[in-house]
C-alpha cells in the first residue's frame, strides 16, 4: 500500500488523523449534502491506510462521529465508530472534539456546550480527556479544548494538571494536541462568535504556556483544512480531515466554488505521518482523495524539504507565498473572519522544494516576511529578485537581510550584459551573498500569440559573451538563470550548455505552457532528469499556480483551488527518486535512445541507473513494453501521484514511464 523505501530512517513514526466523523447509515432519506453518505467509508479507507503505515502510535484529534452529544443517535454512533477503529486495527490516543463532548462555551455556537453529563459519558467510554504519555525521549500531551473557559470543575483540574505536567517534563521534547485551534489567523482575532478558535482568556493562558515551555509541535483539528503557523519557537499545525472539507474556506480561492459549496473538495482530504528525528519532526501529508476503496497501486511516501538538502527543485512564486482572504459572516460562525491560505506554503514543503524565488519587495510586507522566515525554517532557501532603477540600493538591502536571503538575483532590464555599475555591485557584494544575473528581454515573438512577449532569463547561446565580460572584469559570478523556452526541451537545453570559467552555476527556469496535464507532467519529468546533470544548479518551475485570467492561460503545479495537478505529483515523486537522501546523486549521462514514439533519457551514478521514457506525442501503451518486462527490468509507472511497481525489482535499472 505504501512505499517508504526512499525515506531516511527516523527514530520513530506516529500518525495524526482528525475529524473522521463516522456517519450513521441514513438510507435513502434526503440529505443536505450527498457527500455525507461517503464520509464513513472515506474514513474507513483512511484508517486502513493509517494501520498499513505501521506507526508506533496514532493520535486522533477528535470528532469521531457526525452526531453530537444531545442528538438521539449519539451513543449508537459512538459505538459504531469504536467498532470501525477496531475493525481497522487502530487503537488511537483520542482527543475530545466538539462532536464528542460538546461545543466551546459560547452562546453563539450551533450545539450545546460541553457539560458535566457529556464529559462523564466520554470519560466512561474512553478514559480521561486530558492525559500524557511518553515515547522514546519525547513527551506527548493531550488536552480537552472544549472545556476551556467553562464553568466546570474539570476546567481548573485540567489547568492544574497541565501546568504540573509541563513542569515535570520540561527537559523533554514536548508535543501538544487538542481539537479546537488556539486561533486560526492570529492571536488577537475575535473569540466570541468565532466557530474555529478557543475564546479568551484561556486562549492567552494556553499561548503563554506553549511559548514559555518551548513546546516543539502543537497540533489541532476541527476546521478540516490544513494551516501552518509558529507560536514562538513552536510549530503549529492544523490538520485536515479524511471525511470532508468545511464550506466557507472556499472563499480563499480565486476560482469557481469547490464541489458541494466547499464541502467536498476531495484533494484536500488526508492525514499526517509524523517522522521523528533527533533534531526535528517531519510532517508528511498523506492525501486520501476521498477514496472509498483501496487503490491497487503503491503509494510513494516522498521526502519533504527538510530531508532533501541536495535537491535542486525550486519554485518561482507568481503569487505571494501566503495569500489571505475573508470568510464571510455565515453559519456556523457569527463573525466575519480573515484567514490565511497556507496551501501554497504547505504544498512547497510537501513537494520537497528547497528554494523559492520571489520579488524582493515581499520583504517590505511584515506579514509576508514572517511567512518567508517560516518557510526558511522548514528547509527552503530564499532567492530575492531585484528589479530596480537604482542598483546602488542593493548593497544596503543585502546587509539588511543577511540572515534570511541566500541569493539575490539582479535582473537586467533590456540587456544581457551587465553595465559597469552592475559589475561594480557584483564586485562589492560578491562576498556578502550569492549573486545571480537574469535579463528581462521584451519584444520577443512567440508563435500563436498576438502580442510580443517578455523573456525572463538567458538563452544558452548568450552565456559565452556574458562569461567574456565577467572575465574581463575579474568577476566570478555564482549563478545565472537560463530560461528553457516553452517550445524547447529541458534535456536538449542542458546538453547544449557549456562550462564557463566565470559562471559557477547555471540555474534553469522551466515554464509550463499548456493546459494539458499529461504534457506538463512529461515536461516536468524531463526537466528533473536534465537538472540532475548540473550539480548544485537549481530548477525553478513556473507557474506554481494556474494562470487562468492573464494574457496566457497556463496550468501550474497547483490549480486555482490550490490542489495539486499531475505535474506536481510527478515532480514530488521524482524529487525523492532522484535527489532523496539514500542515493548517490553524482549523476552523469548514460546514453540516449530514440524511436518514433518515445525518447529514453538515461542517468548513471555509482549505485544505480535510471531511464526516463518520454512519449513524443501520445502515451505509450504498456503492451508495447512486454519484451523489456520479460527481461526482468523494473517499471515504475508515474501517473499523477502514484509510483506503481509493475514488476518486482530484479535489476538496478528501473525505468520511469511517463504516461
Amino acid at each position: 500500500m505504501f512505499d517508504k523505501t526512499h525515506l531516511s530512517p527516523a527514530e520513530f513514526e506516529f500518525v495524526v488523523i482528525s475529524d473522521t466523523h463516522y456517519m450513521l447509515d441514513m438510507g435513502n432519506q434526503p440529505l443536505e449534502f450527498e457527500s455525507r453518505r461517503k464520509q464513513t467509508q472515506r474514513s474507513e479507507i483512511a484508517l486502513q491506510q493509517v494501520a498499513a503505515l505501521n506507526p508506533a502510535f496514532v493520535i486522533h484529534l477528535g470528532d469521531l462521529v457526525q452526531e453530537y452529544p444531545a442528538s438521539p443517535s449519539f451513543e449508537q454512533a459512538i459505538a459504531e465508530a469504536r467498532a470501525q477503529l477496531n475493525r481497522c486495527g487502530i487503537a488511537p490516543h483520542l482527543v475530545a472534539g466538539n462532536h464528542d463532548v460538546g461545543d466551546k462555551t459560547d452562546a453563539t455556537m450551533p450545539t450545546h456546550p460541553a457539560s458535566a453529563k457529556s464529559l462523564a459519558f466520554y470519560h466512561e467510554q474512553f478514559g480521561p480527556s486530558w492525559y500524557s504519555f511518553n515515547h522514546n525521549a519525547c513527551h506527548f500531551i493531550v488536552l480537552n479544548s472544549q472545556i476551556l473557559n467553562a464553568d466546570l470543575p474539570e476546567t481548573q483540574a485540567q489547568w492544574n494538571w497541565f501546568e504540573s505536567d509541563l513542569q515535570a517534563h520540561k527537559n523533554q521534547r514536548n508535543f501538544l494536541f487538542f481539537h479546537l485551534p488556539i486561533y486560526l489567523n492570529h492571536l488577537n482575532e475575535p473569540g466570541l462568535g468565532h466557530y474555529d478558535n478557543i475564546n479568551p482568556p484561556d486562549r492567552e493562558r494556553l499561548h503563554n504556556l506553549i511559548t514559555t515551555h518551548n513546546i516543539e509541535l502543537v497540533l489541532a483539528g476541527h476546521v478540516h483544512y490544513p494551516f501552518y503557523d509558529r507560536i514562538g519557537t513552536s510549530r503549529y499545525l492544523i490538520a485536515p480531515s479524511p471525511a470532508f472539507t468545511r464550506p466557507g474556506f472556499g472563499h480563499l480561492f480565486a476560482s469557481a466554488p469547490p464541489p458541494e459549496r466547499g464541502r467536498d473538495d476531495t484533494d484536500k482530504l488526508g492525514f499526517y505521518l509524523m517522522r521523528v528525528f533527533p533534531d526535528r519532526t517531519d510532517a508528511h501529508f498523506i492525501r486520501t482523495h476521498g477514496a472509498q476503496k483501496q487503490s491497487p497501486h503503491q503509494h510513494l511516501v516522498t521526502n519533504i524539504s527538510a530531508s532533501l538538502s541536495k535537491s535542486p527543485i525550486a519554485l518561482t512564486l507568481s503569487h505571494p507565498i501566503t495569500p489571505t482572504g475573508e470568510v464571510p459572516l455565515a453559519y456556523p460562525s457569527a463573525v466575519r473572519t480573515t484567514v490565511r491560505n497556507d496551501l501554497h506554503f504547505l504544498s512547497a514543503i510537501e513537494l520537497g522544494a528547497t528554494s523559492v524565488r520571489f520579488p524582493w519587495r515581499d520583504l517590505l510586507n511584515p506579514f509576508l516576511r514572517t511567512r518567508l522566515e517560516m518557510l526558511k525554517s522548514e528547509g527552503i532557501d530564499l532567492t530575492a529578485t531585484f528589479l530596480e532603477p537604482r542598483i546602488g540600493a542593493l548593497p544596503e538591502l543585502i546587509q539588511s537581510h543577511t540572515d534570511l536571503i541566500q541569493t539575490w538575483e539582479i535582473q537586467l532590464p533590456g540587456i544581457t550584459i551587465p553595465s559597469p555599475e552592475v559589475c561594480n555591485t557584483l564586485k562589492q557584494c560578491g562576498n556578502d551573498a550569492e549573486l545571480a544575473l537574469c535579463p528581462i528581454i521584451s519584444n520577443e515573438s512567440v508563435p500563436g500569440k498576438q502580442h510580443l512577449r517578455t523573456r525572463i532569463g538567458y538563452k544558452a547561446e548568450e552565456l559565452a559573451q556574458l562569461n567574456t565580460t565577467l572575465q574581463a572584469q575579474d568577476i566570478q559570478l555564482r549563478r545565472v538563470l537560463c530560461r528553457v523556452p516553452p517550445n524547447e526541451s529541458p534535456w536538449d537545453t542542458v546538453q547544449s550548455l557549456q562550462t564557463h570559467t566565470h559562471i559557477s552555476h547555471i540555474d534553469l527556469s522551466v515554464e509550463l505552457y499548456t493546459q494539458n496535464n499529461v504534457e506538463n507532467a512529461a515536461r516536468i519529468a524531463e526537466a528533473c532528469f536534465a537538472i540532475a546533470l548540473l550539480p548544485a544548479s537549481k530548477l525553478f518551475i513556473s507557474p506554481y499556480n494556474d494562470l487562468d485570467r492573464t494574457m496566457d492561460a497556463i496550468y501550474g503545479l497547483l490549480d486555482t483551488l490550490c490542489n495539486p495537478r499531475p505535474a506536481f505529483h510527478t515532480l514530488r515523486c521524482l524529487n525523492s527518486l532522484l535527489f532523496g537522501p539514500i542515493h548517490n546523486q553524482d549523476y552523469r549521462l548514460s546514453g540516449q535512445k530514440e524511436s518514433p514514439d518515445y525518447r529514453a533519457l538515461s542517468l548513471q551514478s555509482s549505485d544505480r541507473k535510471l531511464t526516463l521514457i518520454v512519449p513524443h506525442k501520445t502515451p505509450i501503451s504498456l503492451s508495447g513494453l512486454t519484451d523489456s518486462q520479460e527481461k526482468g527490468q523494473q517499471y515504475q509507472l508515474v501517473t499523477g501521484e502514484r509510483i506503481t511497481h509493475l514488476t518486482p525489482l530484479t535489476t538496478r535499472e528501473p525505468v520511469l514511464l511517463i504516461i
